[in-house]
């Protein structure tokens, strides 16, 4: 079997290969770490690795950023658990590979360790499991491949999939390979889901009723409820951000959001003089769309990577013809701090939305556009709390802005409101920890180990 899907692999990347070239010219993509790629891990990784001995080792692949951030509470509950663990994490995309290193830099003594998720090659993964050896494997929201689930399989890994999440849109696509995803599926010992909607649709799918559990996205644990984040305050500083400014925060856009959002600050800022915008892409790539759009607004971009904190810029104050440009990497949240209100990106044109929850957690008064099937559960949480607003269009979106220009306690009791949703999710990091330190003090076939785990708080 796995050389058939090698074959099928090479035929396909062959195939693809000329617009992966020209995606790569374009964006940047596939350029870097093909090792990697191919299951090598780094040098400094395998020492730590090595150093670390005969202790438990548990596996977390996420795809992207969003994926690993949302694990954060999860690894620090194992770490809490199991003094002996070492986590390693593993990424697909290059943009969750630098955060994942950011977050978990590798020095020696490191129990937390990143490295890149290899191509489903059955000779890359291999290697790849031959080097880590993990005791348990956990696979975040639906990172399921066949050579690779096969293979951990064949090597008696326990495999579970955490925070299990499946769009109606995929469903759909995976339906038309049902007797695949039935088989990799069957090879997953236990399937946490955050919704019963998604419960069924891997049922649907060939996942055995039994190993089906609804438990609540990790992403409500990972969500920041302070009242200010470490580094906000500087980063107002250097962006010009003044107290009584009102900040609309545009966040994780997706391409063309920037024209609709640019009309209604326009509409807005001569009536409310007050009134600043900023716009957080959520592709890099797309950054300069953005910054040709504003200026054909006859807008001034004002770039993060032109205004570090230690600039100088403290008495620069942005004014109402400037719109700032997120073009940074993990300081999103710092601006979501400072914001009066926020858009939930990629909701406006037909992407699927961006995650709201860490708009939710600090308690800031949230719109989306009707776009929003990645995340139609915290959507139908928020908007059923009175925590989130839909909007259809601009005209719709300029309205809601003015009128919580206007009524500024209105607005922020809807920040409450979605933070006390959010805060009536948490509690599934701490279950899938304990779930995973079980099953691996079980596996190591001494009951006496399971006391070893204690919760976190």
């Amino acid at each position: 079997m796995p050389w058939i899907l090698d074959i099928l692999y090479v035929i396909g990347l062959l195939l693809a290969a000329p617009f992966l070239l020209i995606k790569s010219r374009r964006t940047g993509k596939y350029r870097t770490d093909w090792s990697g790629r191919l299951g090598r891990i780094p040098d400094d990784v395998c020492t730590i690795l090595q150093t670390a001995g005969g202790q438990h080792r548990v596996l977390i692949h996420c795809v992207s950023v969003g994926e690993l951030l949302s694990t954060r509470k999860l690894v620090e509950e194992l770490l809490h658990g199991d003094q002996m663990l070492v986590v390693i994490i593993s990424t697909t995309t290059d943009t969750g590979m630098a955060r994942a290193l950011a977050l978990y830099p590798p020095h020696p003594g490191s129990r937390v360790v990143a490295v890149r998720y290899p191509l489903d090659l059955s000779f890359a993964v291999r290697k790849f499991l031959n080097t880590i050896n993990p005791s348990f494997i956990a696979l975040v929201e639906l990172e399921t491949w066949p050579n690779f689930l096969a293979l951990a399989h064949r090597r008696s890994i326990p495999v579970e999939i955490i925070n299990g999440r499946m769009t109606a849109r995929s469903f759909k696509r995976y339906r038309m390979i049902r007797p695949v995803m039935q088989r990799m599926l069957r090879q997953v010992a236990h399937v946490g889901v955050q919704t019963p909607e998604i419960a069924e649709r891997f049922a649907n799918l060939g996942a055995l009723a039994a190993t089906i559990e609804v438990i609540s996205s990790m992403k409500y644990d990972s969500a920041d409820f302070a009242d200010e984040i470490p580094g906000a305050q500087a980063m107002a500083a250097a962006l010009g951000v003044q107290s009584d400014h009102r900040l609309f925060v545009a966040g994780s856009t997706g391409p063309g959001e920037e024209a609709i959002l640019l009309s209604v600050y326009q509409s807005l800022r001569n009536n409310w003089p007050d009134l600043r915008l900023a716009i957080a892409p959520r592709k890099p790539e797309v950054i300069g769309q953005v910054i040709a759009a504003i200026v054909q607004a006859g807008l001034e971009p004002v770039l993060r990577t032109q205004r570090p904190d230690d600039g100088g810029n403290a008495r620069l104050s942005t004014q109402s013809g400037q719109v700032i440009v997120l073009d940074t990497m993990g300081e999103l949240k710092k601006l979501y701090s400072l914001a009066f209100v926020v858009f939930s990106g990629r909701s406006m044109v037909d992407l699927g939305g961006s995650d709201m929850i860490e708009v939710a957690a600090l308690a800031k008064p949230c719109c989306f556009g009707p776009s929003t099937f990645n995340f139609s559960d915290t959507v139908a949480l928020l908007t059923a709390g009175g925590g989130g607003v839909r909007v259809q269009n601009a005209p719709e979106m300029q309205n809601l802005l003015e009128n919580w220009l206007k009524h500024p306690d209105q607005a922020y009791a809807v920040g409450q409101r979605a933070r006390a949703c959010v805060e009536s999710q948490r509690g599934s990091s701490r279950l899938y920890a304990h779930r995973i330190l079980k099953n691996i003090f079980s596996a190591s076939a001494t009951s006496g180990d399971l006391p070893r785990y204690t919760s976190k708080g």
